[in-house]
């Protein structure tokens, strides 16, 4: 009798650890592809699921597809937390696919810099940065013996076939598009000299991820280009001969910002995740990974992450050149259609 009762005993047992594992939290989170995506991986997503047993699964894309599978979803999303950039963060706060904050339910808000919390006009708290980054001149050592200064050095005739720069799917492409605009003396109102610059390149591809931008050096297909600091420094650590500079018209900067999406049905794992995903173990392990300056406050970071922060080694978000995005957004429509028709389509 008693092996019949063993058995009964173990699948009942068998059966309580099936219903706990089906029963276990899981939270859907969008991502970067490349480096970035990897950083918020090792750097969140697994130690958030080994601090609390919640599954994370991770959706990498750009920010603008974030953004569209937001708009599908409204109302009843699959995702429950997004990465946005800046800029397209901004879009998806005024579209309301973005969940209010607090730091009652997200204490940690409280060790962020004010320039790295967000709010919407009626004064919620939709977005928190989780590390700011800058867009100037990557190149290949090797191949280019003299290190790029400006914008306008990526139209040299020696670069034809082997430059890159992000394309408006990319969340730096439509900043780009203006900072150069301004650079090349048109307006907001008068986008033809930048349309003039970008058909006058030859690069050898556009890129939308940051991801793609980064395997087109690592291949060799392309030496210089538009493209991240943080992404440069990766690079360089895995001794490639890779370096950055900021040309001197400037560098746009920008950041990754952390979003709950409007409808979760995980909202309290959800803000469980972000208020980990700001503190200060989380903020240092990204700045030591892809160089993103953090705005979570008490931070120590390493010597040779303080050369590489995007604000440089004695600066901060205060002295960054951060984006008008109120007034990038408001065009934003009309140079990704520019772009469309007269830029890759030349």
């Amino acid at each position: 009798m008693r092996l019949p009762a063993l058995s009964a005993l173990s699948a009942m047992i068998a059966g309580l650890c099936g219903t706990t594992a089906s029963a276990q939290q899981t939270l859907t989170v969008t991502i970067y592809g490349g480096e970035w995506g990897d950083a918020l991986t090792s750097c969140i997503l697994e130690p958030f699921t080994k601090a609390t047993g919640t599954k994370v699964t991770p959706e990498p894309g750009v920010s603008t597809v974030t953004l569209a599978k937001l708009r599908q979803q409204k109302g009843s999303p699959t995702i429950d937390v997004a990465w946005i950039d800046g800029g397209v963060s901004e879009v998806a706060a005024a579209e309301d696919l973005a969940a209010a904050m607090s730091v009652a339910t997200i204490p940690n808000i409280d060790n962020v810099a004010p320039e790295g919390v967000y709010k919407n006009k009626a004064g919620e708290i939709y977005a928190i940065s989780t590390g700011f980054y800058s867009l100037g001149l990557v190149y290949n050592t090797r191949e280019v013996k003299t290190p790029p200064t400006s914008w306008n050095d990526l139209a040299k005739p020696e670069f034809a076939g082997a430059s890159t720069v992000p394309s408006p799917s990319n969340a730096m492409g439509v900043p780009l598009f203006v900072h150069i605009n301004k650079i090349a003396g048109g307006t907001l109102e008068n986008l033809e000299p930048a349309v003039k610059w970008y058909r006058a390149l030859k690069v050898s591809s556009f890129f939308d991820s940051s991801g793609a931008a980064t395997n087109s050096f690592q291949s060799g297909e392309v030496v210089i280009g538009g493209h991240y600091a943080s992404s440069a420094w990766g690079l360089a650590d895995k001794n490639l001969p890779i370096s950055y500079v900021a040309p001197k018209e400037g560098a746009p900067s920008g950041d990754i910002r952390v979003h709950i999406a409007k409808g979760t049905k995980n909202l309290k794992a959800a803000q469980d995740f972000v208020n980990f995903a700001i503190a200060q173990p989380q903020a240092a392990c990204l700045a030591e990974k892809v160089y993103v300056g953090p705005v979570t406050k008490g931070i120590t970071l390493s010597e040779k992450a303080k050369t590489r922060m995007p604000w440089g080694q004695d600066g901060s978000v205060t002295t960054l050149a951060r984006i008008d995005w109120e007034a990038v957004n408001a065009k934003r429509q009309a140079i990704v259609d520019i772009w469309n028709k007269e830029v890759v389509r030349k």
